[in-house]
């Protein structure tokens, strides 16, 4: 513990270029067609920055670590840093103290090059000093009270490092290959320094380095979570994390930021066909314009987005200021922020195959 018996927080994106960073998708029909295998680049928003239940994913992070009692939080991303600290500011709404760093290297799914991978461990040793410290690593984020359980966990035991994830078949293997979030002493450093791996990505190094201290005889806990993480890693872990997030925090309004969100007034036109169905769950920002159309279930709908007449969505994300135009039907669909979809357009994707059009 630190002087004050506080836990900080990290929140790492190191070398995130958009949602993993790479344009490999395939245009058809003014959407993309992505595998959704692994870490792959699926749209040029931040990962970070990749709306859940209408709000940033940051968002939702920090206001868990807000509640689970930590004050001060190190943000460490790629070039999307100054993008993620605009929408972030100093953490005073959260009634914490942000800190942000530049760690560079490639994206999450390719991993960081060594040299900034150390990089970013020495920017966290810095930050962090004498404090335990719980960790995120890339674009994924546990249930909000899971933070907190992970602290009082420490607190009973002191162990060297807590893991957090969803384990399968073998009780010592996670799912997705990465344990999700930790809880770590200042001591982890020390076997980092002195650990010499292939590690090319700040989980695996974790990992490696855990590892080490449990074969050493260390307390090293591994907290098997009765949910999966949510995560925007790929289009179709996305679109579940959303939809899972707003089942559980649509009826209390939650994902509006605190109270009901209120829906935008229907726009006037000359048409007489039946005013907006809505069909939960689903948020609507107030500040979208909605015509004549069927909104849900399982659909966000960002700021200042339009909607036209006679427009069908559901199970799918519509980010800020797209234009979604009269009698499109959308399904299994990520509409990325100011996207333009035409009339009539029809982007029907599937559970396992969700269809994208990137952000501009």
């Amino acid at each position: 513990m630190d002087e004050n018996g506080s836990v900080r927080g990290v929140i790492l994106a190191g070398g995130m270029d958009g949602a993993g960073g790479m344009d490999g998708a395939r245009d058809v029909d003014g959407a993309r067609d992505v595998d959704g295998a692994g870490d792959v680049g699926w749209d040029a928003c931040p990962g970070l920055l990749l709306p859940l239940a209408n709000r940033p994913l940051v968002e939702w992070i920090l206001e868990a670590y807000a509640r689970a009692g930590i004050r001060e939080t190190l943000i460490a991303a790629g070039r999307d840093t100054g993008e993620i600290a605009s929408a972030c500011g100093d953490g005073s709404r959260w009634d914490m103290t942000l800190t942000y760093r530049v760690c560079q290297g490639g994206p999450i799914g390719q991993g960081l090059i060594e040299q900034d991978l150390w990089e970013c461990v020495r920017e966290m040793a810095a930050f962090t000093k004498n404090a335990p410290f719980l960790v995120t690593p890339g674009p994924l984020m546990l249930e909000s009270e899971e933070y907190g359980r992970l602290i009082h966990a420490y607190r009973e035991s002191h162990p060297c490092g807590i893991r957090a994830g969803r384990r399968i078949g073998n009780p010592q293997i996670f799912a997705d290959g990465a344990a999700g979030v930790y809880l770590m002493t200042p001591r982890i450093y020390d076997d980092l320094d002195n650990h010499e791996s292939g590690s090319v990505s700040p989980a695996s190094l974790f990992d490696s380095a855990l590892d080490e201290l449990a074969a050493r005889g260390g307390n090293v806990l591994n907290r098997d979570l009765d949910h999966p993480p949510f995560t925007v890693g790929s289009p179709e872990a996305y679109l579940d994390s959303n939809e899972r997030l707003l089942a559980s925090v649509g009826a209390s309004g939650d994902a509006s930021g605190g109270g009901e969100a209120e829906l935008p007034e229907i726009m006037d036109d000359n048409f007489s066909s039946p005013n907006l169905v809505l069909r939960p769950p689903a948020v609507v920002d107030a500040s979208a314009e909605l015509e004549r159309c069927r909104i849900g279930p399982g659909v966000c709908i960002g700021p200042g987005v339009r909607i036209g007449h006679g427009a069908a969505i559901e199970h799918s994300v519509i980010m800020k200021d797209a234009d979604i135009g009269d009698g499109a039907s959308i399904s299994h669909a990520v509409i990325g922020r100011n996207a333009g979809i035409e009339n009539r357009a029809v982007i029907h994707g599937r559970p396992d195959r969700v269809r994208v059009v990137r952000s501009r």
